[in-house]
């Protein structure tokens, strides 16, 4: 970030000036006036920038947007956060429920959970469903007497997997004498595993958990949904279809309870109900433009660099007409990442040396996705509906001229 390449966006319009009190917006020179509505389409084109600053993990996006208006910046917003359109279960049919979780509230659970899927190849839901609009996920969990009895269960459902071609008649007498436990998986044991990866206390905490006098608990979570490909979709989607974290849990089960349902995801928008939204935020801080109307030298530019406001400013050694006896002075270095503390005007020297703005067309946004979508495309998605946006209006203005002349005509 060059802070010499900020001083020219500063000079129209104004700028958020920010004291003691708070943030005050002072008004600056304004710009020529547009002469038609080209020209303002001209100046808008050669104004506009757009630069990506950082990419801190795949689901983070954080980008800059200048030379525009805070309506063009708060709209782009809004349509990252309602309008881009996802996939997420819509409709859920329990065949059975016998957990303490409420159907109402166990289907809620459900459809927050994003699924890895483009919502771009899917027809929005309309009167009937189809396998064009509709995915289709099945659960179907019963809770053993034991851990003991689960891993058995589930151990010989794989081993009937890896035969099913020639093992045909053992597949067909599990069926019988199971009567669905072939479905039931290793949470128990995999929660183990988890625990013990991400803490280092989680064998003390397993332990008291699985303690013997404590009953079987068994633990239903993202991973247990098993998509059932509908029509063509095993083609269109041949790597499946799965939730984005298989770890989320959903109820937890006592020994002889059971959770069987079908459920429905459809295309939505977070308009609708904020399980479609793409995102777990999106916002935007206007751009910080620091300047030092007076030298900073010595302890004060360490306090300033390393305490008051770091990372923003950088050291460097004095020059030879600096005032004799300094040796190192403060220098803006990256405006970008001052926080906008006003710690530094505790310190009345630092207050009258150094001058803190913000600059009203200079936009940092941040955008961090669930994980249905990678932030680039939701921002791409969001530029794409927002020009969508502005030609049906011209559609629209342009219909309302015609109808205008037309009438004119008639009166006439």
């Amino acid at each position: 970030m060059n802070p010499e390449s900020l001083e020219e966006e500063s000079k129209i319009g104004g700028e958020y000036e920010v004291t003691e009190s708070g943030i005050h917006f002072r008004h600056g020179g304004e710009g020529p006036t547009c002469q038609n509505a080209q020209e303002f389409l001209k100046n808008l084109r050669d104004g506009l920038k757009m630069n990506i600053l950082e990419e801190p993990s795949e689901n983070e996006l954080i980008f800059e947007i200048s030379g525009i208006d805070v309506s063009f910046a708060n709209a782009l917003r809004r349509i990252m956060i309602a309008e881009v359109p996802t996939v997420a279960i819509e409709h859920v049919y329990f065949w059975n429920n016998s957990s303490i979780v409420h159907d109402e509230v166990l289907a809620h659970r459900i459809g927050l959970i994003p699924l890895n899927c483009d919502a771009r190849l899917f027809d929005t839901y309309v009167d009937s469903p189809t396998d064009r609009n509709t995915l289709v996920f099945l659960l179907s969990v019963k809770c053993g007497k034991s851990k003991e009895a689960d891993e058995k269960a589930e151990k010989k459902r794989q081993e009937l997997e890896r035969g099913s071609n020639n093992m045909e008649e053992d597949k067909e007498d599990t069926d019988e004498s199971v009567m669905g436990n072939t479905e039931l998986d290793t949470a128990a044991k995999e929660a183990v595993h988890l625990y013990r990866a991400a803490n280092t206390n989680a064998a003390k905490i397993v332990e008291e958990i699985e303690s013997s006098d404590r009953p079987y608990t068994r633990h239903v979570y993202s991973k247990d949904l098993k998509w059932s490909p509908q029509g063509d979709q095993i083609n269109r989607f041949p790597d499946g279809i799965r939730p984005v974290h298989e770890d989320i849990l959903l109820a937890k089960m006592r020994p002889g309870q059971t959770i069987d349902f079908e459920a429905h995801a459809r295309k939505g928008t977070g308009s609708d109900h904020a399980k479609f939204s793409p995102v777990a935020t999106a916002a935007y801080r206007l751009m910080p433009k620091i300047e030092l109307v007076k030298p900073v030298y010595d302890k004060l530019a360490e306090e300033l660099a390393n305490l008051y406001e770091p990372g923003v400013f950088k050291l460097v050694p004095c020059e030879s007409n600096d005032p004799q006896g300094t040796t190192i002075k403060a220098k803006v270095d990256n405006p970008y990442a001052c926080t906008m503390s006003r710690n530094y005007m505790r310190n009345e020297e630092l207050k009258n040396s150094v001058k803190v703005t913000r600059i009203p067309n200079h936009f940092i946004f941040s955008i961090e996705s669930v994980g249905m979508m990678k932030p680039n495309v939701i921002l791409g998605q969001a530029l794409q509906i927002l020009i969508e946006k502005c030609q049906n209006l011209m559609r629209q203005l342009d219909d309302q001229m015609e109808v205008d002349e037309l009438n004119n005509e008639l009166n006439t």
